[in-house]
């Protein structure tokens, strides 16, 4: 995402249609280029004054951020973890596999492949367009 933005629509107190800025030097210049992306709602619930054609800075708060970080940083150790004890049993029950003497093995092999499948799932999810949220109008720049 794009840290600032030209305001073009305001629909309501509450949500704003902006136009990200690609580049620095757009915020200065005056003859719009090529360079535009998609326009797309914001939230202004800080109630910051702006019009249209002004620059904002947009953003999620600080305790998102954080938020997502630790979730991002502990879903992979929970599911390595989950796949510790679980694999065993996947690998006999739904796979029918014969474990045997390989029980640790199986166990390596359950938590890294929990562990590298939840990474890569959380990073596509962070490279797609889905979000959750709205992000918000930080200030008028």
């Amino acid at each position: 995402m794009r840290s600032f933005a030209i305001v073009r629509e305001i629909i309501d107190d509450g949500e704003i249609m902006v136009l990200p800025l690609i580049t620095g030097a757009c915020q200065t210049c005056e003859s719009g280029c090529l360079k535009q992306g998609k326009p797309f709602a914001v939230l202004n619930k800080r109630k910051i004054d702006v019009k249209i054609g002004m620059t904002v800075k947009i953003g999620y708060p600080a305790p998102i951020l954080a938020a997502e970080g630790i979730l991002s940083f502990i879903i992979p150790i929970l599911c390595s973890i989950a796949g510790l004890f679980f694999a065993p049993r996947i690998a006999q029950d739904v796979m029918g596999i014969q474990i045997g003497s390989r029980t640790e093995e199986i166990r390596a092999l359950g938590a890294v492949a929990a562990l590298i499948l939840s990474a890569a799932t959380l990073f596509a999810i962070s490279r797609s367009s889905l979000h959750l949220m709205k992000p918000e109008i930080m200030q008028a720049v």
